[in-house]
């Protein structure tokens, strides 16, 4: 890029090459907070990208009233080059960091950003030609089904609490409620040991190892025994039905196959349902394979599973109507009582009411109902 000049206050004339300077920061809706409005403060060229180390413009704002002051901390490029916020370094369609999205894209849809000086201003040079003509990175990725599981849809802004306060720890903190730090114990391990260009890179991020864990090893449930003597299915929870049938789950109950009476698959909610014979069957089944049951190498969940449909003992049943025939509920009364005795007024129930078909019938739709039947016009005598 060529060498561009500019004055500062005191007038002097720096030189540089590349330096980034934009309007507005490239950030998530968790980063920008619940507000809609909100201000920031915006310094041009105030700070070095953590990952390219040039200077860009520096964006800083309170994404809301009991959140701490954010700041943007790597440059557009580089944040493009990734597809992440400048803020959390979290992918802005899945809100998953960088190693959990690249996991489960293929090879060729990755930008693997080198680490090198010389490298990383080629590549950058690459990003910057590829967004001018349009063809963004990550721009035309490959939706996977694990990816839209494990994405967050709903904003996270527990993500903006302030920071915990180092004199609380040292139990020197004064303050009390005034304190603008939270007052909790700093999280300990992994956890704690957090690497900016880590999560960028997507190598060793502690955040990622979590829920990927989360995802192979599902919690531990203790099998607990049915209150309903009647149940006989079980609930088998994170099934793929792209990689696993009713073939491979009737084969996972080999033990207790002589009681399985039918399997039935649910892609819609990645899951499958499991009927035996008898309720003794399956609580048996669910006593062995609780917490234990793996189909290649996906570990499923194990419940008591209800029928569909089924509806909790004490509630009145839904009554099945036929579209063409209305119910009693909709169906005007007969006759109606009418506050009129004028004579010659026929009664309000000579008097059909027509109620269109399907919709129920309400006493305030009979003109004639508590006494709002039309008066009798007499002629006048001459």
């Amino acid at each position: 890029m060529a060498a561009q000049s500019r004055i500062n206050v005191q007038g002097k004339t720096e030189k540089k090459e590349g330096w980034e300077d934009t309007e507005f920061p490239i950030l998530c809706e968790t980063c920008l907070g619940p507000n809609p409005y909100v201000r920031m403060a915006r310094e041009t060229f105030g700070k070095e990208c953590k990952i390219c180390s040039r200077p860009f413009t520096c964006f800083r704002w309170k994404p809301g009233r009991e959140a701490r002051y954010k700041k943007t901390e790597v440059c557009q490029t580089c944040a493009k080059m990734k597809n992440v916020c400048q803020t959390c370094l979290l992918d802005l369609q899945f809100a998953l960091p960088v190693q959990v999205r690249d996991q489960f894209l293929p090879e060729a849809e990755r930008i693997d950003v080198p680490q090198g000086n010389v490298n990383m201003e080629w590549m950058r040079h690459q990003v910057e030609h590829r967004i001018k003509n349009n063809d963004m990175p990550y721009g035309k990725m490959h939706v996977n089904p694990e990816l839209l599981r494990l994405a967050r849809v709903s904003p996270y802004y527990k993500r903006n609490a302030p920071h915990v306060c180092s004199f609380f720890i040292k139990g020197e903190c004064t303050r009390g409620a005034e304190c603008p730090f939270r007052h909790e114990l700093p999280e300990s391990g992994e956890m704690a040991e957090q690497n900016i260009k880590d999560r960028y890179h997507g190598v060793n991020d502690p955040v990622a190892e979590k829920l990927v864990h989360e995802k192979d090893a599902p919690h531990a449930v203790d099998p607990q025994p049915s209150v309903d003597p009647s149940l006989t299915t079980l609930f088998v929870g994170n099934v793929d039905t792209n990689r696993i049938g009713e073939a491979d789950i009737l084969f996972a109950f080999h033990k207790c196959e002589d009681d399985v009476q039918s399997v039935r698959l649910a892609p819609r909610v990645r899951a499958a349902f499991v009927t035996f014979r008898t309720h003794g069957g399956a609580a048996q089944a669910l006593e062995k394979l609780c917490n234990k049951l793996e189909i290649r190498g996906s570990k499923l969940r194990l419940a008591w599973g209800h029928p569909q449909g089924e509806q909790p003992k004490g509630l009145p049943c839904p009554v099945q109507r036929d579209p063409g025939v209305v119910s009693h509920e909709s169906t005007p009364p007969a006759s109606l009582p009418s506050s009129s005795t004028t004579p010659g007024v026929p009664s309000s129930g000579s008097i059909p009411v027509v109620v269109p078909m399907g919709r129920p019938y309400y006493p305030s739709m009979d003109p004639h109902y508590r006494g709002s039947a039309p008066r009798q016009i007499k002629n006048k005598k001459g």
